[in-house]
């Protein structure tokens, strides 16, 4: 058998374990061809479909609704990508009233992780649900920020948890003749996260897990800002606050004397970010100074840390062969025009890398020479019109609403519709200059809560009553 028949058959194995794609390093990855890219993509969409219609009870029934029996087409998927507002489905009644055990029922309908069994009739906030869904599950739930006044809520299994950091490893590789964006071996290399060590969003769970497979249990690879907990209820309440102030409403907000208390006792902690951040920069200037590490935080995180590092006299820390991932965007903040030169002052000069991603999908892509953000085959990217919901060809280049489906995601169903404007090019008539194969999505994305205000109110694939009616259906199950 020639090389490249061995090579096509191994291709066409992943499409039956689609979770291993990931493992293929950068060379690999984006080498398969346009034609099996999509037939492997196809496979594994197939196998998870018949996988998790008949368990996970939003998926069923939203699979009834647009009468989808099997997965013929990657077309097929765009009509059952779940828009991510689902996520926080739930009443609110349910945090208002702290209950939880309905709470735990909604979280059992996007899951193949039996949560029936799981007594949450003690929680009476939502970090104690999720510290107990921790102790008696394999599920780890990460939530969103909450600053619609909603968290969202996605159930992420074991699986998935690997999966995450796998795609971190994967990033380094390099590809073709570019270098690795790092410069040691990234199993050796010491984490930065410029925000809390422990909570329930998807960076808090990335580095537990990382702690423990990637670093052997070793804590003093994570150096963070900040060694407590971020708390969820504070982020729940805080966001709510926001809106109703907005709404003049904030006579109507309903919020337990248990969770104002965990307001209040966050708004204490945040009183000793100063004496957290003395450690800091005691532990980074002693420990790590000089060494190559890979730093995590938002853009606008890494200047008001840059900013504290100036006050105190700390500069150029760290090894110009770091990582420095600069995701998420400005987060409506605005920034001065030196900003990118005071972090790099106070980082030591590592390029700043981009990237695009979401809690949906299990790892981010950064951009590549070319300017673009490649999406790996693991990764089947959509395009709809914003305002019909029609489903853009699979070729050329076009501006919409992005959808994406995760061949990773396999303890719930992992087509979601998000709410970013994008422009893709399927790399059929514009191949990247950077020499990768596949589609890329251009640089400047934005939301359209952004370019719209307010909510997201975006159709759905075409199809948002039977999203709507999936999403009652999975409420009406609680009784």
């Amino acid at each position: 058998m020639s090389t490249a028949a061995a090579s096509l058959n191994v291709r066409v194995d992943l499409g039956e374990a689609p979770e291993r794609i990931i493992d293929l390093t950068q060379n690999e990855v984006y080498a398969i061809p346009l034609g099996e890219q999509s037939a492997l993509q196809l496979t594994g969409a197939r196998k998870r479909f018949g996988e998790l219609v008949e368990r996970i009870p939003i998926l069923n029934r939203l699979a009834e609704e647009q009468g989808i029996r099997e997965i013929r087409s990657l077309e097929d998927l765009a009509p059952l990508l779940v828009p991510h507002s689902a996520l926080k489905s739930y009443p609110m009644s349910y945090l208002e009233k702290s209950q939880f055990v309905r709470l735990t029922q909604w979280l059992d309908g996007f899951t193949t992780c039996d949560l029936s069994t799981v007594d949450a009739s003690r929680c009476d906030s939502i970090d104690d649900w999720l510290m107990l869904l921790d102790a008696k599950t394999d599920v780890r739930v990460l939530h969103s920020t909450g600053t619609s006044g909603k968290l969202s809520f996605l159930p992420r299994g074991m699986p998935e948890m690997k999966a995450m950091m796998t795609g971190y490893c994967r990033q380094f590789d390099a590809f073709g003749d570019e270098p690795s964006l790092l410069g040691a071996p990234v199993e050796k290399t010491p984490i930065i996260f410029m925000q809390y060590r422990k909570g329930g969003m998807a960076q808090h769970r990335h580095l537990d897990f990382l702690q423990q497979h990637l670093f052997g249990g070793d804590a003093r690879m994570i150096v963070t800002t900040n060694p407590t907990r971020f708390s969820a209820d504070a982020a729940s309440i805080g966001g709510r606050l926001r809106v109703a102030e907005a709404k003049g409403e904030l006579g109507k907000i309903q919020i337990s004397t248990k969770l104002l208390e965990r307001r209040d006792a966050f708004l204490k902690d945040q009183e000793k970010t100063s004496v957290y951040l003395d450690a800091f920069f005691d532990e980074v200037s002693s420990r790590l100074r000089g060494h190559v590490v890979s730093v995590m935080g938002h853009v606008p995180m890494l200047y008001n840390i840059a900013v504290q590092a100036a006050n105190r006299g700390v500069e150029n820390l760290f090894s110009i062969n770091s990582f420095v991932a600069a995701g998420g965007g400005m987060k409506g903040h605005r920034l001065p025009a030196d900003w990118r030169e005071r972090v790099d002052r106070f980082l030591g000069g590592a390029p700043l890398i981009e990237g695009y991603g979401m809690t949906e999908v299990v790892a981010a892509t950064r951009l590549c020479r070319g300017g673009h953000y490649h999406l790996p085959g693991w990764h089947v990217p959509f395009l709809l019109d914003p305002d019909s919901g029609k489903v853009h060809p699979r070729t050329g280049t076009a501006t919409g609403r992005y959808g994406a489906f995760d061949l990773n995601a396999q303890t719930y169903w992992g087509g979601f519709l998000t709410g970013d404007e994008v422009t893709l090019s399927w790399g059929d008539h514009q191949p990247c200059s950077c020499g990768r194969i596949g589609p890329y999505i251009h640089h400047g994305l934005r939301r359209y809560t952004e370019k719209e205000g307010g909510d997201d109110k975006i159709t759905c694939a075409g199809a948002p009553d039977a999203h709507d009616k999936a999403i009652e259906f999975v409420i009406k199950q609680i009784g």
